[in-house]
């Protein structure tokens, strides 16, 4: 198997160069868990996958509560099937306070002041409300916490780990907290290797062929804990060496076609945010646009798997104003192929394109 190869496997598994033909909360089910702080950006990964799917119907499905965003891995937003939220957070919780004790120690949190803001939380949302930051913020500063950026965003953080809040109904254009109990039904409990174990499983199926290092880098764990859970699988999984790297998939996956063509992703996509290694699907000479030290870019352009370029979007009452940055000049048919790509973008917002600079 080669690197292209690679590629073209995960395209396919995550159902970018091919149409995922199930619901909405069935996609989420099967990437598992989808880097969405970036809540534009996350329904636009939805919409890539899923043909007739519109930002409005993502908005609807927010409400109506068949996907849910909450804090998960990486203790940021991600969106994922209700039947998923809670034990992945509870797993991600496990990780979250281990790795974060120092910072909070800083910060003057302990366990103490967390169980005192996640009660207050608790009953400012009782009864269904929901409720903004800012308005968390003033409730639990009468209660005399600090409330200061950085402490909010562990209270915060922490309420969710701790399977106190997600996020509710949008307000206008500002977000709100809900409480879990009101989005998501109860649930068995499992234990951490366990979790882990179905984690890597999921992993693999929505993400792979993927290494250790990226199943690490994903879940929060540690690469020797990883390797565990992708053994634990036994034949389920199977492992091929690929210039000395050792990447997990199922065993029947085989690659169709090759890729080719552009696609428009948002740089918090599954298939750039999802591994640790970059160097598949960014050559070298484009490194330097990544914005260090975390590797992150903007919008994204494929070009047959491999990011090409940039692109941004500039959102108009009326229209969407696209602007786009190849990291090298594209050919005439390369920017065709690119009008050709924005245009299922357009149709996501149910709105026309004007091309800008």
């Amino acid at each position: 198997m080669t690197i292209n190869e690679i590629l073209q496997l995960r395209l396919e598994q995550q159902f970018i160069t091919r149409p995922f033909t199930g619901s909405a909360p069935e996609l989420a089910g099967h990437l598992c868990a989808m880097q969405a702080q970036d809540y534009a950006a996350g329904k636009w990964a939805m919409g890539l996958r899923l043909p007739g799917f519109t930002d409005a119907l993502a908005d609807a499905a927010f409400t109506d509560k068949s996907l849910i965003r909450t804090y998960s891995l990486r203790s940021t937003f991600h969106i994922v099937h209700p039947a998923d939220a809670r034990w992945l957070t509870a797993l991600a919780r496990e990780r979250f306070i281990s790795t974060t004790a120092s910072q909070h120690r800083k910060l003057e949190l302990d366990e103490k002041t967390f169980a005192k803001c996640n009660a207050i939380i608790h009953d400012a949302l009782s009864g269904g409300k929901e409720q903004t930051r800012d308005e968390l913020k003033t409730l639990l500063e009468k209660k005399k916490i600090n409330c200061e950026p950085q402490r909010m965003n562990n209270i915060l953080y922490r309420a969710g780990m701790d399977g106190v809040i997600c996020s509710g109904k949008r307000r206008g254009k500002e977000f709100t907290y809900a409480l879990l109990d009101d989005y998501v039904p109860p649930a068995k409990k499992l234990p951490a290797e366990e979790a882990l174990s179905l984690l890597a499983l999921r992993y693999i199926t929505g993400h792979g062929p993927a290494t250790a290092q990226d199943f690490s880098w994903w879940s929060g764990y540690p690469v020797t804990a990883c390797k565990a859970a992708l053994l634990s699988h036994g034949k389920t999984l199977h492992a091929v060496t690929v210039q000395e790297q050792e990447y997990w998939m199922l065993p029947e996956t085989k690659p169709g076609k090759p890729s080719t063509g552009i696609k428009l992703l948002s740089g918090f996509d599954e298939y750039y945010m999802g591994f640790k290694d970059k160097r598949p699907m960014l050559d070298e000479a484009f490194s330097k646009h990544l914005s260090p030290p975390n590797g992150l870019l903007p919008y994204i352009i494929l070009l047959n798997g491999k990011v090409a370029g940039t692109w941004r979007r500039n959102i108009k009452k009326n229209a969407i104003g696209l602007e786009y940055a190849p990291f090298k000049p594209f050919s005439g048919a390369q920017q065709k192929a690119l009008k050709d790509a924005a245009k299922t973008y357009g149709k996501f917002m149910e709105l026309p394109l004007e091309w800008e600079g």
